[in-house]
């Protein structure tokens, strides 16, 4: 990697579009995992003492869970299409505390700055503004913007697609999951056997692309899918 790059290039446009647009820019190096450049006006919005490594402590805890898995489901879009990646925008709006200990709703942006020789995700870019819809009830919104075509894919409609062949019976036994019912519970109140219902469990894991069934369950939630 050749961080003149960040130094010579980004650092200096980034610091003044910064200035004028008043949104707040970092850059997240994905091969060291930290964040390698924060505008000043980050301090503005959440105060001289933050830490933007510790960003998530000022996410809303209601929203947490929703980011994590709206972040998972992007990067797994943007790799199956790593031949373009440079052509889309990844973009969420949540809340956020602010300096004044206020939830506030902001819109974050986030794209390829540059990539490695290898061409995978090397420089994130992220900018920050506030949203101007400043409804309290409002849920977390994603999708991704695709540059090339100007369309736009909620996270919700990738969800559902790959959610879309879970059978009613797959999310039934979800749900006795959800409840905390063991394999060999579920297989008696269903009537089938417990090699059955493993088998609906690895398909649910398969289907939603999760390693484990507390995964799945989160997973399936968010979606709406458990009721």
């Amino acid at each position: 990697m050749d961080y003149t790059l960040l130094e010579t290039r980004h650092k200096p446009m980034l610091t003044q579009l910064a200035k004028v647009s008043n949104s707040v820019i970092s850059v997240f190096d994905m091969h060291v995992r930290r964040h390698v450049f924060t505008s000043p006006n980050f301090f503005d919005l959440f105060g001289h003492g933050a830490n933007i490594e510790g960003m998530d402590k000022h996410i809303h805890p209601d929203d947490m869970p929703f980011l994590l898995l709206n972040a998972i489901a992007a990067i797994k879009f943007i790799y199956a299409h790593r031949e373009n990646m440079t052509k889309y925008k990844f973009i969420t709006e949540y809340r956020i505390c602010n300096v004044s200990g206020e939830y506030v709703r902001v819109i974050e942006q986030q794209s390829l700055l540059e990539p490695d020789k290898a061409g995978n995700t090397w420089l994130a870019l992220s900018v920050l503004d506030l949203s101007p819809d400043q409804s309290p009830s409002k849920l977390v919104k994603s999708g991704i913007l695709s540059m090339k075509d100007n369309t736009f894919l909620s996270l919700r409609e990738l969800y559902e697609k790959n959610s879309a062949g879970l059978s009613p019976r797959e999310i039934e036994i979800l749900q006795m999951v959800r409840d905390g019912l063991l394999s060999k519970e579920i297989s008696e109140q269903l009537c089938i056997s417990i090699y059955t219902v493993n088998t609906h469990r690895q398909r649910i894991l398969r289907k939603l692309d999760v390693g484990n069934s507390m995964e799945a369950v989160k997973y399936a939630s968010a979606l709406g899918l458990l009721g």
